[in-house]
């Protein structure tokens, strides 16, 4: 099989905490000012909803772009318990191909998110990373990979997967984890070398780059560590990209906030599925914008995610707003 677009890495599942609505009460708070959710020591705090959704950078990419038609697939690690083999199936209900993840028995991955007053916060676990990139056929092949989060001890299955992709010539786009952030670009430089696209978001951009840099120097700065096109997320500010020659900015589409969990991973997998078509980056700024407001309403991160009639939809509805250069 050669899949359109193979992502590799795990997905999870992950349950989503809603907590009482009201901007006070006695059981939570929040601080804009400070960007925190706070709950006291000892408290029982009343849940308003909880419900479970197959979340991961992973998952989220593949469900995305086979959501808008194209021919979407995994390979990794996942563990072998109840709990990923239900996010296993449930991917292959949205037509992902799970063929090549290797389920390991024991290990299992799971995030806790935590909603209040439209702001979230992540417990996320992720078990160790086996080194393990294989194909379960000699016959597959694709034409785009995305790489991103994956667990601790995870820089020998990138080691091997940018290998086959200069092996292969594959089209790749990185989006690092935060532990891939943390672990600094230098140590996984050929990741940055080898990417024909990396999405980060403005703070991830900053941490990477050791400067909160204005927008275009962080656009250049992330340049300089060797992918063809940087774009980089800013949340309600926008999203902008450079090719090394021209900066564009692309505003947000108006829609409601329910949850945000799923929005940068919304934004690149619209934007991969316009781009992977041949569409200019303006275009894509625009898919991606459009695909992020849309799971903006929804709880989880792809629950809002478009299919190619709901895209034209969205870009059409929304066609006064565009991107512009900078």
């Amino acid at each position: 099989m050669e899949f359109d677009m193979l992502s590799l890495g795990p997905a999870r599942m992950d349950v989503f905490v809603g907590l009482p609505e009201e901007e006070i009460n006695e059981a939570c708070s929040i601080d804009r000012q400070r960007c925190v959710i706070e709950l006291g020591f000892g408290d029982k705090v009343p849940v308003k909803s909880m419900q479970f959704e197959v979340g991961g950078n992973t998952g989220n990419n593949a469900v995305g772009l086979s959501r808008l038609g194209y021919k979407a697939g995994m390979l990794g690690t996942m563990g072998g318990e109840w709990i990923d083999l239900r996010a296993l199936e449930v991917l292959k209900k949205e037509g992902v191909s799970v063929e090549n993840v290797t389920t390991v028995p024991g290990k299992f991955g799971f995030g806790v998110v935590i909603g209040y007053q439209g702001e979230r916060t992540i417990l996320s676990y992720y078990p160790e990373s086996e080194c393990l990139f294989k194909f379960k056929s000699s016959d597959d092949a694709a034409k785009w990979t995305y790489l991103t989060t994956a667990g601790g001890d995870f820089e020998c299955f990138y080691e091997d997967a940018v290998k086959w992709v200069k092996e292969k010539s594959v089209r790749m786009a990185f989006n690092p984890g935060s532990r891939q952030i943390k672990y600094g670009a230098e140590k996984i430089k050929y990741a940055y070398e080898a990417a024909e696209i990396i999405f980060v978001n403005k703070e991830e951009a900053a941490a990477l780059l050791h400067e909160n840099l204005d927008i275009k120097l962080l656009l250049e700065g992330m340049k300089k560590l060797g992918p063809k096109l940087v774009v980089i997320t800013d949340g309600p500010e926008g999203a902008y990209a450079y090719d090394g020659q021209k900066y564009w900015y692309m505003p947000t589409v108006p829609a409601p906030v329910v949850e945000r969990t799923g929005a940068g991973d919304a934004f690149g997998s619209g934007f991969l599925g316009a781009f992977m078509k041949g569409h200019a980056i303006p275009e894509a700024l625009k898919w991606g914008a459009c695909n992020s407001a849309s799971v903006l309403g929804y709880i989880g991160p792809q629950a809002g995610l478009l299919t190619a009639e709901k895209m034209t939809e969205w870009l059409e509805r929304n066609k006064e707003i565009i991107a512009r250069e900078i």
